[in-house]
């Protein structure tokens, strides 16, 4: 089963749930470096994955679709450690919570890439319920810059509300 995104919550979400930083790449990038230092990193997203990468910082973990602004671009990421979920757009699927969920419980800090077969958007959400102080969950603002969440217990409660006003069960 699904959580499923309603109309109403669509419209919530495309404000940023944290931090916006805007402009071109080089600048998002430097601006995002002190804030990210000695954090363990989670991006969500091709691009914004790509652009770290290319930048050389690498997240523990990459959370991909092979897809920006719902065109295909293909999987350009380079993983030993890849898991595959399904996850259809607006939906978060118990596969994709368990990958998520999974790669928290392995404290090991090594490069990891969940590609979802679907839509990988929502994903920022379980990460963001899963992680822990030393966290930091960025993604694409698309046409504007990358957002960056850091996870605290107010910003997990906020991600809980969201999650309430989604339809369906994870588990039934």
């Amino acid at each position: 089963m699904a959580l499923v995104l309603t109309e109403e919550l669509r419209l919530k979400l495309k404000n940023p749930m944290g931090l916006l930083i805007e402009g071109d790449v080089k600048s998002v990038i430097d601006r995002l470096l002190p804030l990210i230092q000695d954090k363990r990193i989670i991006s969500v997203g091709d691009v914004v994955s790509q652009n770290l990468i290319e930048h050389e910082i690498f997240p523990e973990l990459v959370i991909v679709d092979g897809r920006n602004l719902r065109a295909e671009i293909g999987d350009n990421i380079d993983c030993d450690n890849t898991t595959t979920v399904e996850n259809p757009q607006s939906e978060i699927t118990g596969e994709l919570w368990v990958a998520i969920e999974r790669f928290f419980k392995d404290k090991t800090k090594r490069f990891k890439k969940i590609l979802v077969e679907g839509e990988e958007d929502l994903a920022v959400m379980p990460a963001v319920l899963h992680g822990d102080g030393d966290t930091v969950v960025l993604y694409g603002q698309p046409e504007r810059g990358v957002v960056i969440i850091e996870v605290t217990e107010d910003k997990k409660k906020e991600i809980s509300e969201y999650l309430n006003e989604m339809e369906g069960d994870l588990w039934n």
